[in-house]
């Protein structure tokens, strides 16, 4: 089934929200944020061994073709490969460049289309087909994605326990919003609020921080990507030199 759409999830390219000033978030940044509004994203794999791999996320940020620089998901240990794969999917040039765990099937996404249009949502699946059917538009066809972020806001309602331990797959003891990638520290966030599209990073914060502070924000969706180890950040004022292959690019909205 496709996403549905509205400006809870999705910054519609060419929108008249995105002529509009942007808002006054000095409050959510006071509590422990960066925040990056931005007018365009381009997913990031920096993986050696693929034809059409990018260059390091640390090399993309000290050439400056992006004026902010995220990782993405987590990674998984895997004996003898490097780079470490990415825990979720990356879809980009019509296919898989990497597949993920199961369990990223039902974890955040974020998809970019044809035209440029940003959708933050719930993956139905982590297969090639499973993300073009689902994010794909009529017409504006799916073009890149990250997935197996965790989902904590969604359509502008709170993320529970539940939905984290036993449809995302966070677990442990304790799980969910408790577990050990939710634990206060480093972390990146992507999230859409009232149409626009953000990215942001912080170091102190939990994944219930994280999914309490944006919402009372007006985030009507939020992804939490990497934690510790994990981030890497850069906009070109400061950066965490976290080990990550996978993450975005990011154009700043002014």
């Amino acid at each position: 089934m496709t996403i549905s759409l509205s400006n809870r999830n999705t910054m519609q390219a060419g929108s008249s929200v995105l002529q509009k000033p942007l808002p006054d978030l000095g409050a959510l940044e006071g509590l422990g944020y960066t925040l990056t509004p931005f007018s365009k994203v381009e997913v990031i794999f920096s993986d050696p061994y693929l034809p059409h791999g990018d260059h390091s996320l640390r090399d993309l940020a000290d050439g400056g073709r992006y004026d902010v620089v995220l990782s993405g998901p987590d990674t998984m240990l895997s004996m003898g490969k490097y780079p470490r794969p990415p825990v979720g999917p990356v879809f980009r040039n019509n296919g898989l460049d990497s597949g993920g765990k199961r369990s990223s099937a039902n974890r955040g996404v974020v998809a970019i289309v044809k035209d440029g249009t940003v959708i933050m949502g719930r993956a139905q699946g982590s297969g090639a087909h499973e993300l073009k059917t689902h994010f794909g538009q009529a017409g504006n066809p799916l073009v890149s994605a990250v997935g197996g972020g965790a989902l904590l806001v969604e359509n502008g309602r709170l993320v529970n326990d539940r939905d984290l331990m036993l449809v995302q797959g966070y677990g442990g003891s304790p799980a969910g919003l408790r577990s050990y990638g939710m634990r206060p520290g480093v972390h990146t966030i992507m999230g859409i609020r009232k149409g626009r599209a953000y990215a942001a990073w912080c170091t102190t914060k939990s994944g219930l921080d994280i999914r309490n502070d944006f919402h009372r924000f007006g985030f009507g969706s939020v992804i939490k990507f990497a934690h510790g180890s994990s981030v890497f950040y850069d906009d070109c004022v400061d950066r965490l030199n976290g080990q990550n292959a996978t993450g975005f690019g990011v154009t700043r909205a002014y």
